[in-house]
């Protein structure tokens, strides 16, 4: 029985350790499983360069991880030893009022459930994870599908759940702000899914450019100091898009979205935004303009996600930036993604 990992631990400001650490016993239903990839989620750099401030050091980060079954508890039902798994990281607890009004994913104590995102559950950027509840905390990979393609799960299924969550219908004109990881997989799965037609809101370069060779049809320039996003989708689409979704989440982006809007349409927040951020009003209320927040994901949009990827119809090899190792994960991983805007995702294996 394993008893040890490595892993890699938040210590300072812009810095993580590997560390050895306990690993504890399996239990009924949890289980183990050696980690094979693992994505550098926007939230992990956050929190290694926020001094503490928004993980508590001693936190061993990471999330977006695939893996294979190496011990699990008796009481499992669903998924056994060998089985190859996306790790879909929190455990809902089941009786706070978000859970028994059946939003599961807004949890009010998913914070210390969730691997990766406290000291009180421990992340993927390791060699071996700890999975409390596995049936639920992890989904079988079709074998067709590889652990570095999987690896993609969970951003994906934030933005299967925030389509799933809004009004979009097929044959809507939908916008995309920003094309980092969670933005370009929304173009993709926004055609996939069946948008008439997709603008991309994104600065000229590299981004933007895999934006269009993913699925979207027009781009705009958010940045354009003589015509606001507003007069520039207008251009190309009958007054606006009728779905918008906001994956930058950035204070300047949340106005340029509602202003992306048709009259009647409506903004779909993903991108996590914790500043003061500009609005005004008048434009909600004159354009009649629903704003709706989108939180992570259900066990079910997790499921649909590795569905989606193992189909093929989502570009992962453009997505998928560098491979490096755990122990290079400082230098190569946080302090390379902090300085290359234009790397889009590296995965850490052990």
């Amino acid at each position: 029985m394993l008893d040890k990992k490595k892993g890699a631990v938040l210590t300072g400001d812009k810095h993580v350790e590997i560390q050895e650490r306990p690993l504890a016993e399996v239990g009924s239903n949890a289980g183990v499983v050696k980690i094979e990839a693992c994505g550098i989620c926007g939230s992990d750099l956050h929190a290694w360069s926020a001094a503490g401030k928004v993980m508590p050091y001693g936190t061993l980060l990471g999330h977006e991880a695939t893996g294979t079954i190496v011990e699990i508890g008796p009481e499992a039902k669903q998924l056994k030893v060998g089985d190859r798994v996306a790790i879909n990281g929190f455990t809902p607890c089941g009786y706070c009022v978000a859970c028994r009004r059946g939003l599961s994913n807004a949890c009010v104590n998913n914070l210390e459930r969730t691997i990766g995102n406290s000291d009180k559950l421990d992340g993927a950027f390791a060699d071996y994870i700890w999975l409390p509840e596995i049936d639920t905390t992890a989904v079988k990979m079709p074998d067709k599908l590889s652990f570095e393609e999987g690896a993609l799960t969970e951003p994906l299924a934030t933005v299967v759940h925030a389509i799933r969550i809004s009004k979009f219908q097929v044959g809507d004109t939908a916008a995309v702000v920003g094309a980092g990881p969670i933005g370009l997989l929304a173009v993709q799965a926004l055609r996939v899914a069946g948008a008439g037609k997709i603008i991309i809101s994104q600065r000229p370069g590299g981004r933007r450019d895999l934006a269009m060779k993913l699925g979207a049809h027009h781009a705009i320039n958010p940045r354009d100091e003589n015509v606001g996003v507003g007069e520039q989708i207008k251009e190309v689409t009958d007054g606006g898009a009728d779905t918008v979704l906001e994956c930058a989440g950035a204070p300047a982006s949340f106005q340029q979205s509602v202003d992306m809007c048709r009259p009647g349409g409506q903004m779909i927040l993903v991108g996590v935004n914790e500043r003061e951020t500009p609005v005004l009003p008048m434009v909600i209320m004159l354009g009649e303009i629903e704003i709706k927040g989108s939180l992570a994901w259900t066990h079910h949009d997790f499921a649909i996600a590795v569905e989606m990827l193992a189909s093929g119809n989502i570009e992962t090899k453009t997505l998928l930036s560098d491979t490096i190792p755990l122990a290079d994960i400082q230098k190569q991983g946080f302090e390379r993604l902090k300085e290359d805007r234009e790397l889009i995702k590296v995965l850490v294996k052990p």
